[in-house]
């Protein structure tokens, strides 16, 4: 499963990719909104069911009715709504060391868990206390960065160009 800075990246992405921003919403702020809503679905570590309902297209479904009842903006709702699957599709595409695997990805239609296989991302080990905890989630970091940020550079690339041919 990737970690917090993965989550925040692929919120990132989603953002940048939504299209222009509306006056209502800037582009910063839907950035904002989307790397919040991006990392959301790990809020269940507080109450003890990681990998369940909030990681899932109907929690997705869900946070982006309320952002939309909040903002009125319809392409913010549906950028944070795919904010949040990205959450759901990078743990899907992640590694899993600790039972149930996968994701409970079709919640509340199912409450089977849906795993990839992939190992796209490395599991995060949260147990400090094990010889090579440190070095393993920076790996695992550094894994995220090596994916995620090239992608992110063609998101930004074609905006960097027409602020380029605009300037000469």
């Amino acid at each position: 499963m990737p970690t917090p800075i993965g989550h925040a990246l692929g919120g990132l992405l989603v953002g940048r990719v939504a299209g222009p921003a509306n006056a209502a919403t800037g582009l910063t702020a839907r950035l904002y909104w989307c790397i919040g809503a991006a990392c959301l679905p790990d809020i269940d570590f507080l109450w003890g069911r990681h990998n369940m309902e909030t990681h899932s297209l109907g929690f997705a479904l869900a946070i982006g009715v309320l952002a939309f009842a909040w903002k009125r903006d319809v392409r913010l709702a549906l950028a944070v709504t795919l904010a949040v699957a990205s959450h759901v599709l990078f743990d899907w595409l992640g590694s899993d060391d600790s039972p149930p695997l996968g994701v409970m990805a079709l919640w509340p239609l199912s409450s089977e868990f849906f795993f990839a296989n992939a190992f796209v991302f490395d599991a995060i080990s949260r147990r400090y206390w094990l010889p090579g905890f440190f070095r393993h989630n920076l790996l695992a970091v550094l894994r995220e960065l090596a994916i995620l940020l090239p992608i992110l550079a063609l998101a930004w690339w074609p905006q960097r160009r027409r602020v380029l041919t605009r300037g000469q």
